[in-house]
C-alpha cells in the first residue's frame, strides 16, 4: 500500500485560503447565520419526530425530508447491490455524522467505541456497549451480535477516526473482519462548498452548527458488492483488501498511517504553532 502525506488527510483550518471564495463567505455569513438559528429550531423537531416514529421506511422517508430542509443531503449509487443477508457494512470515515445520514437509506445500528454513554450514546444513535471492557470483549460481543438471527446489520468505520476524504485512507483496524465471513463495503464522499468539514481540534457539536450554517452538505453513498474472506487469508490481509476496495472505489490512497499517529501528528502541530509565533 501506498502511504500519503500525512497533512493532506486533516484540516486544521475550516475557512478557505483563497481571497474570493473568503470574501463570499463573509458576504454569505449574514445568511448562514440566519439559517443556522433556522435550522436549530427544526433540527429539534427532527430529533422528535424520528423518538416518536418506529423504524420504517415511512420514518426514513420524513427524517429524509426534513434533513434535507437542515442542509443534509444524501445520494445513493447502486442500491441494488446492497445485500439484505449482510450482517457487517464497513465504510470509511469521514464526518461524525455519517451513521446517521447512511441510516436514512437502510437500518442498521453502529456500536459507540469511545465517547459518551447513556442518553447522548442513544441520542446520536449510537449502539451503547461497554467500551471499558478489552477489545477482544467487545469483539465477542459483536460477533454474537452478527451471529443473532433477526438482529439489523452492524455499520463499523474501521479507520476508527475521521479524515477529510479527499486524500487517503486511514489504515483499517483488523478487529471489524473478524465478525463476519461477508461484509458489504460502502464507499462516502461528502461536499460542502467553501467550508471545511471538520477540523482536526473540532468536537461534534461544533461540526454540527457549521453544517447548519453551511447552504449544503452533500453525501454520496456508494454500495459495493459483497466481498468474503478467502481460504487461508488472515483478518488483516482481508482488511487490507477491503481498504483497497474502497479507496479505488473513492479514487484515495491506501495509506498505511493509524489513529494513533493523527493523533501524533496533531500534538506536532500543537507545539509548532507557538514557536512558529514566537
Amino acid at each position: 500500500m501506498e502511504t500519503r502525506g500525512i497533512e493532506d488527510m486533516f484540516d486544521f483550518r475550516r475557512f478557505p485560503k483563497d481571497a474570493v471564495a473568503l470574501l463570499l463567505l463573509l458576504i454569505y455569513s449574514p445568511v448562514g447565520i440566519c439559517l443556522m438559528l433556522m435550522r436549530i429550531f427544526i433540527g429539534v423537531h427532527v430529533f422528535l419526530v424520528s423518538c416518536a416514529i418506529p423504524e420504517s421506511i415511512v420514518r426514513r422517508f420524513v427524517v429524509r425530508i426534513m434533513c434535507s430542509v437542515l442542509g443534509m443531503h444524501v445520494r445513493q449509487r447502486n442500491p441494488r447491490s446492497r445485500d439484505k443477508n449482510t450482517k457487517l457494512y464497513i465504510c470509511n470515515h469521514v464526518t461524525e455524522f455519517d451513521h446517521n445520514i447512511i441510516n436514512l437509506l437502510t437500518p442498521f445500528n453502529t456500536p459507540q467505541l469511545e465517547g459518551s454513554t447513556g442518553f447522548m450514546c442513544w441520542a446520536r444513535g449510537f449502539m451503547e456497549i461497554h467500551s471499558a471492557s478489552s477489545q477482544e470483549a467487545i469483539g465477542e460481543s459483536l460477533q454474537r451480535y452478527c451471529s443473532t438471527e433477526g438482529t439489523p446489520p452492524l455499520l463499523v468505520f474501521p479507520e476508527e477516526d475521521t479524515t477529510n476524504g479527499r486524500a487517503g485512507l486511514l489504515k483499517f483496524s483488523s478487529w471489524p473482519f473478524s465478525l463476519t465471513e461477508s461484509i458489504q463495503p460502502v464507499a462516502l464522499r461528502v461536499s460542502r462548498p467553501v467550508l471545511s468539514l471538520s477540523t482536526v481540534e473540532s468536537g461534534w457539536l461544533i461540526d454540527l452548527l457549521w453544517t447548519l450554517f453551511a447552504p449544503c452538505t452533500v453525501y454520496h453513498v456508494s454500495w459495493l458488492p459483497p466481498v468474503s474472506r478467502q481460504d487461508g487469508e488472515s483478518t488483516q490481509e482481508f482488511a487490507n483488501k477491503v481498504q483497497e476496495l474502497l479507496a479505488i472505489e473513492l479514487g484515495l490512497v491506501s495509506t498505511k498511517i493509524t489513529k494513533a499517529d493523527k493523533a501524533e501528528h496533531i500534538k506536532r502541530k500543537r507545539h509548532s504553532i507557538p514557536q512558529t509565533s514566537t
